[in-house]
């Protein structure tokens, strides 16, 4: 008898019992990536998580806090639901805004997300073929809230697969890409409208970075925050906080450069100045601090960054304040 792997990846979904106010969560396994199973519902706010040592995930709070902003940004129209609208002009069906109420409430998208991932973690780690607490890898965990046109009622989804980390210790980004409509809300329409940017990147570049064509501007990137490293002043741009969807770790790297005394403007880094750069770095869930070395410009002209030691410093306690910042999930004897 042959030796089969198991599936890696795993789903959990909340599911509602009737009208009632109890629900019950259901596991599978499932070969499918986060942004394949995104694509499976409508649209919906989201957000991407990451475990560290396996059993707690990094600003866990932040993250479902996020979900339930994200959610109050979001109208589910009740027309076509197959096409989402983010903002608040957008017409929403008395019943769906009463039933998605609670989950637009922090508190309640909290306590629910914690029991959706903690189930679903327990799943996948039990299915698993590996040493789960030993060297196997860290956890990618995405978790959707959307709305069951069919049935009419909330769909609260998690996926769970391994973290993809960067290989190198700097990478490439190309410039291109108009800045996001709704950049507040992390809304998983945003999974379809980058799809045609993430296929045109060159397979050696990690990032696209949306930038305003008329000003030269840089936003942020399609799955990151973007800073850069003013040489002079010793200031790290990035930019406005209200026209970039603020990451979990974005956060973290400010606290950082507060602790460390280096400034921080919410300025838009332009493409006019990188010639001030000593250096420039994208943050994520996963790539945490990821500093530049090669940024290809518009034009196809490369700007190329060496190692900023100011770079390295933050990159070296954002990553220490990660950890501080994990909150648990699971135990050991859940696994």
């Amino acid at each position: 008898m042959s030796n089969i792997m198991l599936p890696r990846n795993a789903i959990a979904i909340r599911k509602t019992l009737g009208t009632a106010s109890r629900a019950e969560i259901v596991t599978a396994v499932t070969h499918k990536t986060s942004t394949a199973t995104l694509l499976d519902y409508p649209p919906g706010a989201y957000t991407g998580m990451r475990t560290f040592d396996k059993l707690g995930i990094m600003d866990f709070t932040g993250h479902t806090a996020r979900l339930a902003n994200s959610l109050q940004q979001i109208r589910f129209p009740t027309q076509d639901p197959k096409i989402p609208v983010s903002g608040h002009s957008s017409v929403e069906a008395a019943a769906t805004t009463q039933r998605l109420a609670p989950l637009r409430r922090p508190d309640v998208m909290k306590e629910e997300t914690t029991n959706l991932v903690k189930a679903g973690l327990k799943f996948y780690y039990k299915n698993r073929t590996d040493d789960v607490l030993g060297p196997a890898d860290e956890t990618k965990v995405t978790v959707l809230c959307t709305w069951d046109h069919k049935n009419q009622e909330p769909t609260l989804l998690a996926h769970f697969e391994p973290l993809k980390t960067p290989k190198t210790p700097m990478c490439k980004v190309e410039v291109s890409g108009s800045p996001r409509h709704h950049p507040t809300a992390k809304d998983s329409q945003w999974i379809r409208d980058r799809s045609g940017l993430e296929a045109s990147l060159d397979k050696d570049s990690n990032e696209a970075l949306l930038f305003e064509e008329s000003t030269q501007d840089i936003y942020e990137g399609l799955s990151s925050n973007f800073f850069a490293f003013d040489r002079a002043r010793r200031t790290v741009l990035t930019a406005p906080l209200d026209s970039v969807l603020q990451g979990t770790i974005l956060k973290v790297v400010v606290n950082v450069c507060n602790s460390e005394n280096i400034p921080v403007e919410f300025k838009f880094p332009n493409l006019k100045h990188t010639h001030e750069w000593e250096g420039a770095f994208i943050s994520s869930t996963s790539r945490l601090v990821l500093p530049i070395e090669k940024l290809v410009m518009p034009d196809g002209s490369v700007k190329v960054f060496a190692p900023s030691p100011t770079i390295e410093l933050i990159r070296r306690e954002v990553l220490k304040e990660c950890r501080e910042r994990v909150e648990p999930i699971l135990t050991k004897e859940d696994i």
